[in-house]
């Protein structure tokens, strides 16, 4: 399993490189490592297995398995509080932010979903895509977010940030159980489930 991981981030890795050839890569010399790409949009593919990369990059992999397959990954990331209060790292590289815990990828921000939810997206496309919410919350900052399966055997939830009922932000977290877990501990529901009133 770890062997067949190992060359699905390298196959991100890949589609990463001839993206960049693509839209125009700076000249490096020989031995010479390129200049970072400021402006860079992520690449975001599926597996077809429920697995999401970006930039070959997938949440559950390991940190150190992540820089070796990514010569440019940064050394040091910033240590944030995430919107449920959980401590993480966050790294900033080629249009993604990834969020590590423990060793390992526990989340990533980017652009847009495989099936293309992003900013600016309606929360009802985003329940047409991927079903009923499975969770809503606020944070303290005064953030709302709608939770969303986006892989079940993998633990995997969409969580989107969102203003009225507007996408703002897109993530992928492996906190799907907990969500569920946080959803019928809750209160009240932020979100009506089908067939209530």
């Amino acid at each position: 399993m770890q062997q067949f991981l190992a060359l699905l981030g390298a196959l991100g890795t890949v589609l990463t490189l001839i993206a960049q050839l693509l839209t125009g890569s700076p000249s490096a010399g020989v031995g010479e490592t390129p200049a970072p790409f400021p402006d860079t949009p992520a690449v975001v593919v599926t597996d077809g297995l429920g697995d999401v990369h970006v930039n070959g990059i997938t949440v559950g992999q390991s940190i150190d398995q992540v820089r070796a397959l990514n010569g440019g990954f940064p050394a040091n990331g910033t240590p944030v509080f995430l919107e449920t209060g959980a401590a993480r790292i966050r790294y900033s590289f080629e249009g993604a932010e990834y969020y590590v815990a423990d060793g390992a990828v526990s989340r990533i921000r980017m652009p847009h979903t495989p099936e293309g939810i992003r900013k600016g997206s309606s929360l009802v496309e985003a329940t047409a895509t991927y079903g009923s919410p499975v969770h809503g919350y606020s944070s303290s900052n005064g953030g709302r977010y709608a939770v969303y399966v986006a892989e079940e055997q993998l633990n995997l939830a969409w969580i989107f940030e969102y203003r009225g009922r507007t996408v703002q932000k897109v993530y992928l977290d492996d906190s799907l159980e907990q969500m569920r877990r946080d959803a019928a501990a809750a209160p009240r529901a932020m979100f009506r489930q089908q067939g209530s009133s």
